[in-house]
């Protein structure tokens, strides 16, 4: 099995938008994607597997510190590590003064919040009602960091 990990290109965005609307309840709009493609601190990447792209995500590196702005993986191949692969080259590709990753994640994501503690995230806080629900109501929103620097 071929595997790939590059950065996207504009031509990746019309598969990127079909598996952030299959992966998501409230997907980013095509011009989220695109605006982040040209900036210099913004982090990118597709997971490509036997040429097809199966995932990806979408970073920030600003002043020693990085955030995960979204990160999806096609829902039919979600489970299979794929996340986490494209999480740990994201951490690999930071500067080297980057001391902390940190991100967002609904309250409900289970499987996310897995994996994410298993890389060695940790949970920092809560935002209240941040995610709108595809019923009536907000959903809190789980912030989570994972620190670089090496203890001594």
């Amino acid at each position: 099995m071929t595997e790939l990990i590059r950065a996207i290109q504009e031509s990746d965005l019309e598969s990127l938008l079909r598996i952030e609307q299959a992966a998501h309840s409230h997907p980013w709009p095509l011009n989220q994607f695109s605006k982040r493609l040209d900036c210099s601190r913004h982090l990118h990447a597709v997971l490509l597997i036997e040429n097809k792209i199966c995932g990806y995500y979408l970073a920030s590196e600003v002043a020693g510190e990085a955030e995960l702005l979204n990160i999806s993986v096609d829902p039919s191949l979600q489970g299979k590590g794929l996340g986490a692969k494209l999480l740990k080259h994201l951490i690999s590709r930071l500067k080297a003064d980057t001391s902390e990753v940190f991100l967002e994640v609904r309250a409900s994501n289970l499987p996310a919040i897995k994996l994410y503690e298993k890389l060695g995230f940790h949970q920092l806080g809560c935002r209240p009602n941040y995610y709108p629900c595809t019923k009536q109501g907000r959903e809190d929103a789980l912030l989570y960091a994972l620190s670089l620097l090496e203890t001594t």
